[in-house]
């Protein structure tokens, strides 16, 4: 099978246009020059010379400033306001004229684009000599593999001009002297590392290159550069690989990358956002897990050690820690020598006991470790990322596997009829998790085994019997390992450095034997005769391959990187292709499907954060240049797009109108504008533009949060009622505040809290649910909306020994060592707390809490205090909805706040109306009595003028359906009862106003 390369993709031919629409005006013409070597004195001179071809460029700067402003206003980009620009601290000093930038998401044809316009150089200007430069052995072996897969392509395309390239090699320099001798094209493809390290022979005088270093051939023959990825090739004028390629004296120097960190003249952009709105690449779903009850073993992870200068260093910690009513995993700082199980830390946790810090060290700018002291086991270091205690990691990975494998059968029984091979890549964090080596014998490692199970396992469901109706099952056949690989054809564990790149020559040495590998096998993947489908390579070798039909991403360790998620899924963006190489584009066809340790919620934030560092951007914002570059269809059939200056107007436009706060965060105001059609946009803006500026602010003031948009009233003192005597009255008797003590029976509360106990759900074990849910990546944000979720799924965790139940319920209790063990024993229930000691814990506690309350409440007695409460907890309210408003004139407030329309306003109402009612007040919410319970905020205060010509004053509360209460409700009705009968005010319960009289 050979791909098939398109060659008419408005994106790619966008971006080809940009870069050589810079030289327009420049005709055909080479420089030449006499290549001879150095005279040695006291030898005779050479005879032999060489002729060189070099690219000539006959344009001014002003020519070059006014094409760059050309290209960067046709693909809205902010105009450049002047060629030269020299570097500041960050960047570096130097020179950086002529240097351009190409941003193009991962998958959408990068490589491709750079080969192409190579070709295009050539054709409109004669131009011949290229150095392509990468950053890594991997990308590089990319670079080499894509030149192979387009050759026929270009040549069919630029009529067989002659064309060559080569891998710089230190040991066969004379492909140098044919670069520069050549009069056709010639590409050089280099790592930064190979050129411009200390010991690097390009710099270096060899009797190869006739006694010239090869840098000075090159740099005769003013070569083109393409960079790619020139964030990691260091582009800085003070680093190694700027030094050399200012070394080679380029004409021109091109970056391209989905991540510039510098982009001194960007001449064309294709941004994450723009690749997923356009369909160039594969959507992206998250299949997250969610891990429950795993709190019951003394969980510990290292996230961060931090220094500041004059302290000692101090790491920040995930534990278990106690909250109010569960437990659940929190963050907390720690220094030497901190006690876990202190309250401030892990909210007292008996699980911690004599679990201390021992010796904190930063090592590097994002490295550190931590010393743990385990009870009984000594000391534990741990290195950022590690943990002590966890749900064990098999079982885990396990549950991962076994989500992918299912997965991929889904997507496989989808695609096959298509032609469509289906491939899943797991990365891993150690080579030794996939194969093992004893004696110098391979075998399987645990999750080569575990993968193995889960797979037969999954192969034998019968949804999925047609996929191997001709083939059997193989397991074994069905999964292999990408890893770096010695001579032998040994894997290798590489060494990183503290970025994770490739740190020393071995490690780059045994890495290119396995990407020159994975190149040569990429064809031969995508045979669907060829039974390897699974693929398993180390989480070091994430870049500069990847394959368009990897449907499922498995990340077998965490996502601790602030790059991992888009490197990963970088090695699946890439829209699939059939078995004739044909890129298929079909509806709902390329999903790309990643199992992650993380919840989808979590992955969707993670991924947004790394968004905005790399593209150095601010998501769900108005910015200035928001708009510029929407394209949009004109009536003549061609496309439009906005420009920079058209933005900016627009951003202007919703910025006056107060829609937009000036860093461009959005105004509620602007949910109002979009709702009613009102946005304040250009008069000559057209309509297919307008819509298309509507979409991305509906998209942005989604996110706004939602705020009640009812109408609204508001809520003024009637002074006539509030200082009239009949309400003086009224709250000289009820406003006394009181004080209670309790009585209870220890044998009733035993019996009741075991009942309770014993009809409790069984505490949960360890488990882990994946949630599938959608990643909606644009400019407003990265949002997951959910789709479905999996069934539960068993983890194991350490085993441990049963903690001290009594101990920690009496803690948390504060009930005799006696009672407890009476509840418990009589419960039944002590063989569940070997299931889920934490959650046992936490559901004994609600319920002896519980039970305790409700047995107060039975026989509490309340005495008054010499304190009241004050009348100006009647206030006036604004922006009440009038919905819950009811006008009255018997109350110190004009308008009642009702809290229920079918209960308290008819009530109010009815209140008002009555003849038999002089005075009434909703109790405010600072009324509040105190109870075992909590505090109790009553509903009414009344003064009834009675038949018999004397007042009544009382209080009320009313329910819907007094039959239906809480058993805490009741409970605090009757503290309520108890408050006011040790004030001599009579206490009702009703319904309605029928419900009051009858009881007054």
């Amino acid at each position: 099978m050979k791909f098939k390369f398109e060659p008419d993709l408005q994106h790619q031919a966008a971006a080809i246009d940009a870069a050589v629409d810079l030289f327009a005006g420049q005709e055909e013409k080479q420089s030449l020059f006499t290549i001879a070597p150095k005279q040695v004195q006291g030898e005779l001179e050479y005879n032999e010379k060489l002729l060189g071809y070099a690219n000539r460029c006959d344009l001014l700067p002003e020519q070059i400033l006014e094409n760059l402003h050309v290209v960067q206003d046709r693909n809205a980009l902010p105009a450049s306001p002047e060629l030269e620009v020299k570097g500041d601290r960050r960047s570096g000093e130097g020179d950086y004229g002529m240097d351009f930038t190409v941003e193009m998401e991962t998958g959408t044809g990068k490589t491709y684009v750079y080969l192409r316009t190579i070709f295009e150089l050539n054709r409109r200007y004669g131009f011949t000599k290229f150095v392509i430069v990468v950053p890594s052995v991997a990308i590089r072996e990319g670079v080499k593999k894509t030149i192979e897969q387009t050759r026929d392509h270009f040549r069919q395309l630029y009529d067989g001009v002659p064309f060559e390239s080569f891998v710089y090699d230190s040991s066969d320099l004379s492909r140098i002297i044919d670069f520069a001798s050549s009069s056709s094209i010639r590409v050089m493809i280099a790592t930064v590392q190979s050129l411009g390290s200390k010991a690097a022979v390009f710099q270096q005088a060899r009797e190869q290159t006739r006694d010239i270093p090869g840098v000075e051939w090159v740099k005769s023959t003013r070569p083109i550069l393409i960079v790619d990825e020139p964030q990691s090739t260091g582009r800085t004028a003070d680093s190694a690989g700027r030094k050399i390629m200012r070394a080679m004296e380029p004409l021109a120097s091109i970056g391209y990358s989905a991540t510039h960190e510098f982009d001194f003249h960007p001449i064309y952009r294709l941004d994450a956002f723009d690749a997923h709105e356009r369909g160039l690449v594969k959507s992206i779903e998250v299949d997250g897990a969610r891990i429950q009850d795993a709190e019951n073993s003394p969980y510990v992870k290292l996230l961060e050690v931090e220094t500041k200068k004059g302290q000692l260093p101090r790491a920040r910690v995930e534990i278990v820690k106690q909250q109010a009513g569960s437990v659940s995993r929190k963050a907390v700082w720690v220094d030497d020598g901190a006690v876990l199980s202190d309250d401030h830390i892990s909210g007292g946790r008996s699980i911690y006991a004599d679990y201390r810090i021992g010796l904190i060290q930063k090592m590097g700018r994002s490295a550190g470790t931590m010393q743990l002291m385990v009870p009984g086991k000594g000391v534990e270091t741990l290195e950022i990322g590690d943990s002590h205690g966890d749900v064990d990691a098999n079982s885990l990975s396990r549950a991962m596997i076994r989500q992918t494998i299912e997965h991929h059968f889904k997507k496989e029984l989808r695609n096959r009829p298509l032609g469509i091979k289906t491939l899943s890549l797991f990365f891993l964090e150690a080579v030794k998790d996939y194969r093992e080596y004893e004696n110098g014998e391979a075998k399987p490692g645990p999750l080569a085994v575990i993968f193995e199970e889960e797979y037969a396992k999954q192969a034998a469901r019968p949804e999925f019997q047609s996929l191997f109706a001709d083939v059997l099952a193989d397991a074994a056949s069905a999964h292999g390992g990408y890893f770096s690989q010695d001579r032998n054809g040994t894997f290798t564990e590489p060494t990183l450095n503290a970025a994770g790149e490739l740190s020393n020559a071995r490690s780059r040495e045994d890495a290119e034997r396995t990407f020159d590998l994975i190149m040569k096998d990429k064809e031969r993947l995508l045979d669907e005769a060829e039974p390897l489908r699974f693929l398993f390579s180390h989480s070091a070798l994430r870049e500069g391959w990847d394959n368009p039909n990897v449907f499922q991403i498995c990340s077998l360790r965490e996502m601790a990187s602030e790059t991992r998620r888009r490197q990963s899924i970088g090695r699946g963006l890439r829209l699939c292709v059939d078995s004739e190489g044909q890129r298929r584009r079909d509806e709902g066809l390329n999903v790309l499907t990643v199992v992650a340790q993380e919840s989808y919620a979590d992955y969707a934030d993670g991924l947004q954060k790394e968004i905005e560092k790399e593209l150095k951007v601010k998501l769900g914002v108005v910015t200035v240049d928001l708009f510029a570059g929407l394209t949009y269809p004109l009536p003549n059939g061609d496309t439009g797009s906005l420009k920079v200056n058209e933005s900016r107007a627009i951003f202007e436009g919703l910025l006056g109108a107060g829609l937009i706060e000036e860093n461009g965060k959005a105004k509620e105001e602007l949910r109002t504008a979009l709702a009613t059609n009102t946005l304040p946009l250009p008069d000559d803006l057209p309509d297919d533009a307008r819509k298309l500026v509507r979409e991305r602010l509906t998209r942005i003031a989604r996110k706004l949060p939602i705020r009640d948009a009812r109408a609204k009233g508001q809520v003024k003192l009637n002074l006539a009622v509030l200082e009239g005597h009949d309400f003086q009255e009224l709250w000289k008797r009820i406003s006394r505040k009181t004080t209670y003590r309790l009585d209870f029976d220890d044998a009733a509360l035993v019996a009741r809290c075991a009942k309770a106990m014993a009809d409790m759900p069984r505490p949960g074990e360890a488990r882990v649910t994946f949630e599938l849910a959608d990643m909606l990546i644009g400019r407003e944000g990265v949002t997951g909306e959910k789709r479905s979720m999996s069934a539960p799924q068993r983890l194991a965790t350490a085993k441990l020994d049963l903690p001290d139940l009594l101990g920690e319920l009496q803690n948390r209790t504060e009930l005799p060592r006696k009672v407890i063990a009476d509840i418990l024993v009589q419960s039944g229930r002590l063989e569940d707390a070997t299931i889920n000691p934490s959650a046992f814990v936490d559901a004994g506690v609600a319920i002896i809490q519980a039970g305790r309350r409700l047995m107060m409440t039975d026989g509490i007695v309340y005495k008054p205090l010499d304190e009241w409460w004050a009348q100006d907890l009647f206030h006036e309210e604004d922006e009440v909805p009038l919905e819950r408003l009811v006008k009255v004139s018997k109350a110190p407030l004009d308008h009642i706040v009702t809290d229920s329309t079918t209960v308290e306003a008819p009530l109010a109402e009815a209140l008002n109306m009555s003849g038999a009612i002089k005075v009434f007040a909703k109790l405010p919410q600072g009324f509040k009595i105190t109870t075992p319970l909590g505090t109790y905020n009553p509903d009414w205060a009344i003064v009834r003028e009675h038949d018999e010509g004397e007042d009544i004053y009382l209080v009320s509360e009313s329910k819907g359906d007094l039959n239906t209460l809480r058993e805490a409700e009741k409970a605090q009705i009757a503290c309520g009862k108890a408050h006011f009968r040790s004030l001599d005010v009579p206490f009702v319960t009703a319904t309605n106003l029928d419900g009051i009289l009858a009881q007054a």
